[in-house]
């Protein structure tokens, strides 16, 4: 875990990142890159 604000900035991003999907319908890539991201954040806690 990174210290300080890290728990914030990603809650704001993720926030961005689904409205941006709701607005635009992108829903299906951001799942995926979601899904990707999850991997790697677990792949470089290790």
């Amino acid at each position: 875990m990174l210290p300080g604000g890290y728990d914030f900035i990603h809650i704001v991003f993720w926030l961005v990142v689904i409205l941006v999907a709701v607005g635009t319908n992108l829903m299906p890539i951001l799942l995926s890159m979601g899904l990707g991201l999850l991997a790697f954040e677990s792949v470089k806690k290790d």
